[in-house]
């Protein structure tokens, strides 16, 4: 009825609203004129993006109304939910065209003739069934009834899934008395249905037919039928779903009794014995009687849903969710039926009317989920309100005994539930939890997370296990009371929970269904051919990944021997440090290969007792290892490459023989010292430079002569050389230019001049053109990044291939490093919908969703790595993000990327320039391509090869590239994959002799401490070669390029304001190609291998005002003049 977004706290909310005459009613409490109507005003990009639905009107919410829905008595949840519910709801007026297309087929049922039906018709299916010949033919008559059932007749269909459910009762005299017997019932089904098929198919009334399963159950299949447009040429969406089903008066219900065997050997057409007792086949029986009451349940929720529209809402909201969580889809998952029939018991008396006709549809849903996850009604079993004409009563007990999960239907004689298994039960439970944890801790409900976020299986679980089922020489009989594959589905589930045990919080095994475009004549087999998924939730990083698995002591015997025999060589007996000897599974690793223990125990116990080979288990775990470092340590815990040590970097000159080649280019690792306080520190920023200054010059001297100590001093830092490495020790002084007093956040804000910084009790200036290199705020940043680290084993990890893959894509000049840290860490501290990763393959996978799915446009994303951002904080940062892009038209006012920190409320500090408006684009572009690419490969399991495109980038999206000489890098180990470039190249050269990157030859031979001096501490020749081109081309060019390691540089032009870019025609104004070809070969001069330009560029050029080429030119004479002097110079 409402749309909202918010705008500004201060002002009220934009309200989008068909209310007319009628605001009275929606607010009772308020006279009409206090929602009034407000005349249309010039709004903002941002502004005019928040809708995306038509508008009738607009309204504004004044002050004190606001005020009202901001007190929670009109929650702007509900709102949001409301217009929800308006999208997924059908328009039950406007389904004239699917109902005659429903009348239509009844029709046509109701015509048919009498036919006799062998099993020729589905052979595959039959034999697969094992139903001889002789048992499955019978004579086909039309249909008893067919009649819509289901979602159709409650009304709570729920978009974008529209579905009309068509009962095809199947006359009785088509079955005879013992075909409840060896899956005869589900041979004719079947056979029905596809002489149906066959029929309909002649008429030529409807577009097109395909074949699915009830319930993702494979032996119970039905059609799909998609109507043609009506004469009018009018088409629906609705689909139509023939299911076959049968009356209670077709066979006996004792026959279905729990502990009755149905489904005979083959061979010896007796029941099938264990132990002295016949083989029990609930879940047999009971897919029949499901198709025997499937007509009763229909009429039972409709009975209850025709009364509430409330109700039928909370049904949509649940539908709506299990979508997101990707419940519904899996044949032990819980269905749109079973969660409606859910909610319908849960306002009866047997559900002691948890949920009231009084409550809204968010209320419902509410309670529905905290029935799932915190009452554990359906793990404790349940028994619905029972239909007085004709139930039975039923025993829980009984029927827990046979299924994992219970619910028992109005009648009494059947469990809703039985094919729920009991994982997924606790995957239900764990996203009812977490949904429920969002809503209590998120604004606006957590309705985003809710309702709008995908949660998929590849970024659900932490580890994912992929099953490549082979052919089978001795096969046992396919079907009985369970299919053959659920079988070994079950049997993969209880290996892998018996050898995680504590590791993990959850092992969930998907089940199997019918594949896409499935046919009868296909058979069921293909159904062991689909490989079969299974996830893994981990329990805390010490227990999940500890080394070994204690087992029970050597005295007691039979546990032992148990012990050993699961685990077979990997059981030894070891002695602990309480004396305890004790059974012991051992996973001894190095301590950078933790994270692959639990890859080994599935393996291990796969290979051992599912007679599987290596190549048939595949683990998720370790595949994106090649694309960074994972030796040594590094004080953050977040450098992609660590670094390693260098001979020339020691105390003391090395007197054994160096290397004949030794790189040039040394990494420093910073230390920032802090001074105690003194008043004797001078005030003039200036001076306070020259002190420390001289502090840096006293301690290089003091650890040069006195320690012994090599170091190079500098005006802002002194480089110490010890055991290979380097350390830049910078000073901090708390009177340094960025700290300012408390007054000064009044008399900011007050101006309206630039929004304060704020970390705890301290308040930092914004000085836009020293934040970045400011060592406070980097200290601060790396004290939360080392927090992060203690408490998420999987941050670290996460942040290296974050930062690996941006660079890898050229984005290192786009996105600052500790931008990249703090969207990692909003992943950990603001997980929901999800759990923190707890894998490094799913961190990277959360934060490729996290680049594609947040709205930069619309909403600041806030990182508040220790709970420190007050309500005063969080309406700062709302008035400086819609201060900052308020005015803004086709350029962004301030940072497209908006991330609000405790100590940055108005992401001054690592976003404020970059990216802007068009990298933020290419950005998540590039992210959303990455992340379907990522989930693809978490399903299928790719080679290598295949992780390895994750890391590489086109290069035909940019009109110039050039390729660098890989011994010229600073780091040629660094360099994932050399590039490869399709266009001929306008400029080639050869590898200079002298080699900048590497320390030249005669010094080398000049010893030890020659080659030392000659070391470049914190030099990265790509980073100095981007500089001087951005100097020499402007603001017309858009260089993208790797500072890890890649030997390739990418420029993009941006035209200018004149107009949009025109590919096809060449502009008057426009950059000489042949100067910008120079431009570069100068810049990287000893750096360039080849210079490439598109195809585009060699044939149209390159567009740019007019100002920017004189500017070009300017910078770039003076950028040679620098040069020349530099060289006199030297």
């Amino acid at each position: 009825m409402l749309r909202v977004c918010p705008l500004n706290p201060r002002t009220g909310f934009w309200v989008w609203s068909e209310l007319g005459n009628n605001a009275a009613e929606l607010f009772p409490l308020f006279a009409v004129s206090e929602v009034f109507a407000l005349c249309p005003r010039r709004r903002s990009r941002r502004s005019e993006a928040a809708s995306s639905f038509p508008l009738r009107g607009v309204l504004l919410l004044s002050d004190f109304l606001l005020e009202f829905v901001l007190m929670g008595e009109v929650s702007l949840a509900a709102v949001k939910v409301e217009e929800l519910l308006k999208e997924v709801r059908i328009d039950y007026t406007k389904t004239k065209t699917v109902e005659g297309a429903v009348a239509s087929v009844r029709d046509i049922l109701q015509t048919l003739g009498t036919v006799e039906v062998s099993s020729s018709v589905a052979a595959r299916f039959v034999k697969d069934l094992g139903v001889p010949d002789d048992k499955c033919g019978f004579k086909f008559q039309k249909p008893v009834s067919v009649k819509v059932i289901g979602s159709f007749v409650t009304q709570s269909v729920t978009k974008p899934v529209q579905n009309v459910d068509l009962a095809v009762l199947i006359p009785k005299t088509c079955f005879h008395e013992k075909d409840y017997l060896n899956y005869r019932y589900h041979a004719k089904r079947l056979l029905y249905l596809a002489a149906i098929e066959r029929e309909l198919s002649k008429m030529g009334s409807f577009e097109k037919m395909e074949w699915t399963s009830l319930h993702e159950d494979a032996t119970k299949p039905v059609l799909i039928v998609y109507p043609a447009a009506d004469d009018s040429g009018v088409a629906t969406k609705f689909l139509l779903r023939l299911i076959p089903t049968i009356s209670t008066e077709h066979f006996d219900f004792t026959k279905f009794g729990l502990e009755r065997n149905n489904v005979r050997d083959a061979k010896s057409r007796g029941a099938i014995w264990t132990e002295g007792l016949a083989l029990p086949t609930p879940h047999y029986s009971s897919s029949i009687v499901e198709d025997m009451l499937i007509q009763e349940h229909s009429d039972w929720l409709e009975s209850h849903l025709s009364k509430s529209p409330t109700l039928r809402d909370a049904i949509s909201l649940a539908k709506v969710w299990l979508r997101q969580r990707s419940v519904d889809g899996h044949r032990d998952g819980l269905n749109g039926f079973l969660m409606s029939a859910l909610i319908v018991h849960l306002s009866t008396p047997a559900g002691k009317q948890r949920i009231s006709e009084h409550m809204s549809a968010l209320q419902m849903f509410r309670v529905t989920l905290d029935a799932i996850g915190t009452m554990d009604i359906l793990g404790r079993g349940l028994v619905m309100q029972r239909l007085v004409e004709n139930s039975v009563s039923s025993d829980v007990k009984q029927m827990k005994s046979s299924f994992e999960v219970v619910m028992v239907d109005p009648s009494g004689r059947l469990n809703l539930t039985h094919r729920l298994t009991k994982s997924a039960l606790e995957e239900l439970k764990y996203d009812a939890l977490r949904t429920l944890e969002a809503m209590k801790g998120l604004k606006d409900g957590g309705f985003d997370a809710v309702f709008m976020t995908r949660v998929g299986f590849s970024a659900k679980f932490d580890y994912h296990i992929r099953f490549e089922v082979p052919d089978r020489t001795t096969k046992s009989p396919l079907c009985l009371d369970m299919e053959r594959w659920r079988v070994f589905e079950r049997k993969v589930e209880a290996i892998l929970r018996k050898a995680l045990s504590e590791r993990a919080v959850l092992v969930r095994v998907l089940q199997r269904s019918l594949p896409s475009g499935w046919n009868p004549s296909v058979g069921l087999e293909c159904v062991e051919k689909v490989p079969l998924l299974a996830g893994i939730f981990l329990n805390n990083h010490e227990v999940a990944l500890r080394m070994a698995d204690v087992g029970p002591g050597a005295d007691d015997k039979v546990e032992a021997k148990k012990f050993r025999s699961f685990w077979g060589e990997r059981s030894e007996l070891r002695r602990f440090k309480d004396g305890k000897i004790c059974e012991t599974a051992v996973w001894e690793c190095q301590p950078t290969e933790r994270h692959l223990i639990i890859e080994r125990i599935v393996h291990h116990v796969c290979l051992r007792h599912l007679a599987l080979s290596p190549s048939d288990v595949k683990v998720v775990a370790g595949q994106l290892d090649f694309a960074v470092s994972v030796r040594g340590k590094e004080f953050r815990h977040s450098a992609v490459y660590y670094p390693q040590p260098h001979p020339l970097a020691s105390e003391v000159v090395l007197s054994k023989p160096l290397p004949k080649v030794l790189g040039s280019c040394l990494d420093p690792l910073e230390i920032v010292i802090q001074l105690e306080g003194s008043g004797r520190w001078p005030d003039d920023p200036v001076a306070i430079q020259k002190t420390k200054l001289a502090f840096c010059l006293n301690i290089a001297d003091s650890m040069q002569v006195k320690w012994g100590v090599h170091c190079v001093a500098s005006e802002e830092a002194v480089d110490i050389l010890m055991d290979g490495f380097a350390f830049r020790l910078s000073i901090l002084y708390e009177k340094d230019r960025t700290l300012i007093n408390k007054e000064r956040l009044a008399s900011s804000l007050a101006t309206g001049s630039g929004l304060p910084l704020k970390f705890g009790a301290t308040v930092l200036n914004s000085q836009p053109a020293s934040l970045k290199g400011d060592r406070l705020l980097r200290s601060m940043h790396a004290s939360i990044l080392l927090g992060l680290h203690g408490l998420y084993p999987a941050f670290s990890p996460t942040v290296r291939l974050a930062k690996r893959w941006l660079a890898s894509h050229l984005f290192s000049g786009v996105l600052a490093d500790e931008a990249v840290e703090l969207l990692v860490a909003h992943l950990f501290v603001n997980p929901s919908p999800y759990s923190p990763p707890s894998s490094r393959v799913t961190g990277l996978l959360r934060f490729l969703r996290l680049l594609e799915s947040h709205d930069w446009l619309l909403a600041p994303l806030i990182v508040d790595v220790n709970a420190s951002i007050t309500p005063n904080d969080e309406t700062i940062i709302m008035s400086q993000f819609d201060k900052l892009n308020r005015d803004s038209n086709s350029v962004c006012e301030g940072p497209a990327m908006f991330i609000a920190t405790a100590y940055d409320l108005s992401s001054e500090t690592w976003t404020r320039d970059s990216p802007n408006v068009k990298g933020l684009k290419r950005l998540v572009a590039y992210a959303k391509s990455s992340s379907a690419l990522l989930s693809s490969m978490i399903m299928s399991h790719d080679s290598s090869a295949k992780w390895q495109t994750l890391f590489r980038t086109p290069l035909n999206c940019y009109d110039a590239i050039a390729l660098l000489h890989e011994q010229s890098l600073p780091h040629p180990s660094r360099l994932l994959f050399p590039a490869h470039v399709d266009i001929p190249s306008v400029v080639s050269r050869k590898a200079p002799d002298d080699i900048l990157a590497l320390i030249p030859s005669p010094v080398m031979k000049a010893g030890p401490i020659a080659a030392r001096n000659h070391l470049l501490i914190g030099f990265d020749p790509v980073e100095e070669f981007v500089k001087e081109l951005k100097e020499r081309l402007g603001e017309s060019c858009s260089i993208y390029y790797d500072q890890l390691g890649s030997d390739v540089v990418g420029l993009s032009w941006t035209a200018g304001s004149s107009g949009k870019r025109k590919r096809e025609e060449k502009l008057e104004n426009s950059v000489d190609v042949d100067d910008i070809v120079r431009h570069i070969n100068e810049a990287g001069a000893g750096l360039v291998k080849s210079i490439h330009l598109s195809d585009r560029v060699r044939k149209v050029g390159l567009p740019a005002v007019s100002k920017q080429v004189q500017k070009m030119k300017r910078v770039a004479n003076l950028s040679t003049e620098r040069k020349k002097g530099s060289k006199k110079g030297k």
